[in-house]
């Protein structure tokens, strides 16, 4: 993860030395429908071709995490085997496919990594974030839900994942996670627990009901 500014053209750090980052937007150098190249620079968010008047409107990508308790209140974390943030700790996640809801997504995401079902999944809140892979930033809309661990439910390692970590939530150390959006969906995870034991509530009832509409 690298930080930057929507509609930067390019982002000075890249993983590989000497290889320039981009952008999405500042990718795109001819039309895709013409071949033609456009009459000036793509600005951000729009690609627009001087020759067929294409227009392409470059919207974020959208992800989903999942912050999963079991029954002892632990978090289910994930630790990351491949870059970007290797070695790093995460929650299950990751970019929602076409025709996918998010709350699908984050199920799903969570089976592939740590072979568990995530019930009672609700909305926590949503960050954007910058995503680099391979020379491109993608500009990501990280949507986060909690969750719980189904009683008997066993999770281990899977797709992309080094090891499956187990902690309690004051165990967890905010320098230790991947991302900022995943550190921020933590913290906004800590804040509603902490105001849904003061008022009693059990931990799958805090939170907004993915069901729900939005507000």
């Amino acid at each position: 993860m690298i930080p930057a500014r929507d509609g930067d053209a390019t982002i000075a750090r890249s993983a590989m030395p000497d290889t320039p980052v981009l952008l999405a937007s500042a990718s795109f150098r001819y039309c895709p429908r013409c071949g033609q190249g456009p009459s000036a620079p793509p600005e951000a968010p729009v690609f627009s071709c001087a020759a067929c008047g294409f227009h392409y409107h470059f919207n974020p990508a959208v992800a989903a995490g999942v912050i999963a308790e079991d029954r002892e209140g632990r978090v289910l974390l994930v630790r990351r085997a491949k870059e970007p943030a290797r070695g790093r700790l995460g929650v299950p996640g990751g970019f929602v496919d076409i025709g996918e809801t998010a709350e699908a997504s984050a199920r799903r995401e969570a089976r592939e990594e740590t072979g568990i079902d995530v019930l009672d999944l609700r909305f926590l809140g949503s960050w954007p974030n910058l995503y680099e892979w391979r020379g491109v930033v993608y500009p990501v809309v990280d949507l986060y839900f909690t969750g719980r661990v189904g009683e008997g439910e066993v999770a281990s390692a899977r797709h992309e994942v080094e090891e499956v970590v187990w902690l309690r939530p004051e165990e967890v150390d905010s320098a230790d996670l991947a991302f900022p959006t995943t550190r921020s969906a933590f913290e906004r995870y800590l804040e509603v627990r902490e105001t849904g034991a003061r008022r009693g509530d059990r931990p799958e009832a805090q939170g907004l009901d993915a069901t729900s509409p939005a507000r």
